[in-house]
């Protein structure tokens, strides 16, 4: 009995594994829980934005920017007091999306503000110093 169960599937392990099962592997490894997002660019400057309903406080969202990489993270809580949820289409719970910008970025100027379930992050391009500085040499003698 073991070998009809094991030894029939053999062929079909790689169609349903590879491609059919990975189509499907973000909404099993929690990727599916990621909030849409937008990039637009001006010059130098970009604007992400993020639709996130249901945060409750600005704190609920954590923002990290490094080099050419925007991280956003946070929590989801549509909760309704003396309420059960039957149907759910409206993602919630924790969420994290991360984004590769076009081109480095400032991490000393971000501006970001949340208003009606849009997060805005206002960045702008990490221009390279090509300037030279002198450095002192210390004299041990």
């Amino acid at each position: 009995m073991d070998f009809y169960s094991n030894e029939w599937s053999k062929p079909f392990k790689h169609i349903f594994e590879d491609e059919f099962w990975g189509k499907f592997n973000q909404y099993f490894n929690g990727a599916g829980n990621q909030p849409k997002a937008n990039i637009y660019e001006s010059g130098n400057e970009l604007i992400c934005t993020f639709f996130l309903p249901g945060i409750k406080s600005v704190e609920d969202i954590r923002l990290n920017v490094y080099e050419s990489v925007l991280e956003v993270s946070g929590v989801i809580n549509l909760e309704y007091n003396g309420f059960r949820l039957i149907h759910e289409e409206q993602q919630q719970g924790s969420f994290k999306r991360t984004l590769e910008l076009p081109f480095p970025v400032r991490k000393d100027k971000v501006e970001a503000s949340y208003k009606r379930g849009l997060l805005a992050v206002h960045l702008f391009r990490l221009i390279p110093n090509k300037s030279t500085q002198a450095i002192s040499i210390i004299d041990e003698e």
